[in-house]
């Protein structure tokens, strides 16, 4: 029966019974596919796959948020789209599936059409990307038609032919003209005049009403839920009440991007220089005054600010040049001078709104003035509630970026994901930071930052491990014998160089090198780039290069790829023949206001906060290896962190929590290993 057309004793509890019986029907469903007719569909058998979904219809009928770490080749893609596709179909609901990588999106958006058909349903699905991955047709007009401009052929050809996303263009198209052609500001009330012709509108436009999947970002759903909460419309159909977080170990970070404002001098400057042209010229003289006190405080408080860098650089125990955020010292001149430019880009804003309202002709656009407007309301929003707020120091070069949040990100992101009337289902290939001890200790960390209900509300899984045969295929490598990272980080860089060229000889490049820190990553660059080595040694780039050098990485066998941040995980690198993951330097955070305020909200030792963070990120990049029941090789730890004598506290829990448990310190044993495998022979 339809629910919506049921018009009997249409009482809570019939709706819950009615509810719990489809939830039934549905279980039966689930096993009926992963027992009898998968097998048909020559669908490999994966029992964690198989009680994972399981586990998700049990925690739907029993009202329940459910969290679940799934190793690398259970298929946790299928162990979740098969209850969660059955769900919208039989509820007549849209459910969101929501991840943290463009990769995975993408993949999902395979699986699921893959899936549908194997379970007789036909769901309209929407790959929901960021706006940025859109063109903007009125910007790329603006920016054809700027005399100034020298738009590349790449561009003139893709706009002929209609291209609407990035991924349509060429590789070749610059990334800073990509971004004065994407859709920035999108609002369904200013882009109304580009409806018919936007592909990011009608996407946004869909998901209103849409009653099947959706496939987005976590920041997207955030941003959603957030709107919901305030009693706003969402951005998604608000009927949906099923919601899946995959790669969900990047969820307490999402939501805090998601509550994040930043600010450069640079930034400011520009949004200024904006709202100042919508102006009339003869309107631009009344206001030009404040304009230049604007302009003066935001220069003497970013001084400040530089100044504040400077100085924790200078007096820190351990090496802060390799820090990109640093504290936000709220003693001496710094509030008051925030104070003060808040006050100055105030009153410019009130200035040119009461001169823009005045303004009446058509089809003028005072984007960027509300825009100013928005940052006055954010910084005042700011010094009202600094008490509760978590602020920091961002240096990108010789850009500084004031920044800040919320203090309480877990509870934010318990509000939005466990506290409505939606039931979430987060997953991820790494979410436990132990393997001993009772279900809320092996998820502790994961429970800590977000604020999972485990309990009555949610429930967690027995982690689901990685069927691979890691001891067989793989060994890990680590150091005893370096330089400390940190404290003695030059000689580091020196000893460590020479250690990772030793790897690199047992493989003979075919490897991909993670970096804590993009300094170390550079760094090391230059010197391997100056060396007449026998393979091809590459870096991570920045924007559509990105792809250019991932390409470059697949097609070229031997070759050697440094990279960061993303590349622990986000990043396909499927058709290389990976042999060799190194880790230069052990993943735990530079110095960090976000974890010593984590530290101090738990008033635990702050080593006991970076501990687990660190264990997860080498899980996942271990992962990097080993992606299938064939891959073999072998992951490097250039750090002597993790030496046994004289072990450091964190040396047990570290290594129980590592698939691989096959380990060495001697490269003469690495090398025998190495060339033991069936792919060092071929």
């Amino acid at each position: 029966m339809d629910n919506r057309f049921y018009f009997g004793f249409n009482t809570s509890e019939e709706r819950k019974k009615r509810r719990k019986a489809e939830l039934y029907s549905m279980s039966e469903q689930v096993s009926t596919f992963f027992w009898d007719e998968a097998p048909q569909h020559g669908l490999e058998m994966r029992e964690g796959q198989q009680d994972m979904s399981f586990e998700i219809v049990d925690a739907l009928i029993n009202d329940q948020h459910f969290a679940i770490e799934a190793g690398v080749g259970i298929g946790k893609s299928f162990g979740y789209l098969v209850p969660v596709l059955l769900y919208s179909k039989r509820m007549n609901k849209p459910v969101i599936i929501a991840t943290s990588t463009i990769a995975l999106q993408e993949q999902l958006w395979r699986d699921v059409h893959t899936v549908m058909p194997l379970l007789g349903l036909n769901r309209d699905v929407i790959l929901a990307k960021g706006q940025t991955h859109y063109l903007c047709n009125k910007r790329a007009d603006e920016y054809m038609c700027d005399p100034k401009a020298d738009p590349p052929d790449a561009l003139k050809d893709g706009i002929k032919q209609g291209y609407e996303e990035r991924k349509d263009f060429p590789e070749v198209l610059p990334q800073g003209v990509w971004d004065k052609i994407n859709v920035q500001r999108f609002s369904m009330k200013n882009c109304g005049s580009c409806e018919k012709k936007c592909k990011y509108y009608k996407v946004r436009a869909a998901l209103k009403f849409t009653d099947g999947v959706v496939l987005c970002n976590q920041d997207f759903l955030t941003q959603h839920l957030m709107k919901l909460r305030r009693g706003q419309d969402g951005l998604i159909n608000a009927a949906a009440d099923l919601l899946v977080v995959d790669e969900a170990h990047n969820l307490d970070d999402k939501v805090r991007s998601a509550t994040t404002e930043r600010f450069g001098q640079g930034m400011l400057f520009g949004m200024i220089k904006s709202a100042f042209y919508e102006l009339r010229s003869f309107d631009q003289s009344s206001v030009s005054g404040e304009k230049r006190e604007a302009e003066s405080s935001i220069i003497a408080f970013y001084n400040c600010l530089k100044t504040q860098v400077q100085k924790q650089i200078n007096e820190a125990d351990q090496d802060m040049r390799y820090a990109d955020r640093f504290f936000f010292d709220q003693n001496g001149s710094a509030v008051e001078l925030l104070t003060e430019m808040n006050a100055a880009i105030h009153n410019l804003s009130s200035s040119i709104q009461i001169y823009s309202s005045m303004d009446f002709r058509n089809n003028r656009s005072f984007a960027a003035s509300d825009d100013l407007d928005a940052v006055s309301e954010s910084l005042s929003e700011l010094l009202d509630q600094i008490d509760d707020m978590l602020i920091w120091i961002e240096q990108h070069g010789s850009n500084t970026e004031l920044v800040y949040c919320p203090k309480n990100t877990r509870e934010i992101v318990s509000r939005l994901y466990f506290n409505g009337d939606e039931r979430t289902i987060l997953t991820s290939a790494t979410l436990t930071n132990a393997t001993s001890g009772s279900l809320e200790e092996q998820y502790s960390y994961f429970i800590s930052n977000t604020g999972f209900p485990a309990g009555d509300r949610g429930c967690l899984s027995e982690p689901k491990p990685s069927p691979y045969p890691y001891d067989e295929h793989a060994m890990i490598y680590y150091c005893d014998d370096l330089p400390h990272p940190t404290k003695e980080h030059e000689a580091f860089i020196e000893k460590g160089v020479e250690r990772l060229l030793e790897i690199l000889s047992i493989s003979n490049g075919k490897a991909l090198v993670l970096f804590t820190a993009k300094t170390d990553m550079e760094e090391v660059y230059s010197i391997l780039s100056e060396k007449n080595l026998p393979y091809k040694i590459l870096m991570q780039q920045p924007g559509s290069s990105q792809d250019k050098v991932l390409n470059e990485f697949k097609e070229d066998t031997n070759s050697v790829l440094l990279g960061t941040g993303a590349y622990w995980e986000g990043i396909s690198i499927e058709g290389k023949s990976l042999s060799n993951v190194i880790i230069f330097r052990l993943p735990f955070p530079v110095p960090d206001p976000i974890i010593e305020y984590k530290c101090s909200v738990a008033k635990d030792a702050l080593m006991d906060v970076r501990v687990p963070e660190m264990i997860i990120k080498l899980k996942q990049g271990i992962g990097r290896l080993i992606r299938n029941f064939t891959d073999t090789g072998i992951v490097c730890i250039i750090d002597r962190r993790l030496r046994d004598e004289p072990p450091e506290r964190y040396h047990d829990i570290t290594w129980d929590s590592l698939p691989i448990k096959n380990r060495t310190s001697s490269l003469d044993e690495l090398r025998k290993f190495y060339e033991g495998l069936p792919s060092a022979k071929e």
